[in-house]
């Protein structure tokens, strides 16, 4: 079961990864013609700062989801290593549960938030203010995806050191 969550979380991980690099680029090609534009040419385009926003929001969020997969982010591993092979794996295991549940909450809040915005448009672009905060969704199912994964892991790497046993 682990090893079919962790081939979910790969694949989600690849799309993850080739929709917020060519939206990164073009972020900051879009930042770099606005200033071209506004500062060479003396003719600023009205849209740039709203495409510029989007884009922006997008990598930012994606970029987390790509982080969460790789565990990049800032952990407390004296700590860890403090407490031995079992501690180690039951702290592993909890925090894996604790991010999950938030990767859930923050899942159920951004759809809640985005549907809110859905009758809301910007003022140069014309499209729903639904882009600027789908990707906090977007972002919290592609995490909750991870999560899982990362938390059938753990209980097997716990499973594998003899806590727990059988669940019955």
């Amino acid at each position: 079961m682990s090893e079919l969550l962790r081939q979910i979380s790969d694949w989600t991980d690849k799309i993850t990864r080739l929709i917020a690099v060519p939206v990164g680029i073009a972020t900051v090609l879009v930042v770099f013609f606005e200033v071209l534009m506004r500062y060479v040419f003396r003719a600023p385009l009205v849209t740039s700062v709203e495409v510029a926003r989007l884009g922006f929001v997008w990598s930012c969020f994606l970029g987390a989801a790509l982080g969460v997969k790789r565990s990049s982010h800032i952990r407390f591993v004296f700590f860890l290593e403090k407490c031995g092979p079992v501690g180690g794996a039951l702290l592993r295991f909890g925090v894996s549960l604790l991010c999950t549940a938030f990767f859930a909450f923050l899942l159920v809040k951004g759809v809640e938030m985005t549907q809110r915005v859905y009758d809301t448009f910007f003022p140069a672009l014309g499209f729903s203010q639904l882009w600027l905060y789908l990707p906090l969704p977007v972002s919290a199912a592609v995490m909750l995806i991870h999560g899982v994964a990362f938390v059938a892991v753990d209980l097997a790497a716990l499973r594998a050191l003899g806590v727990g046993g059988k669940v019955r």
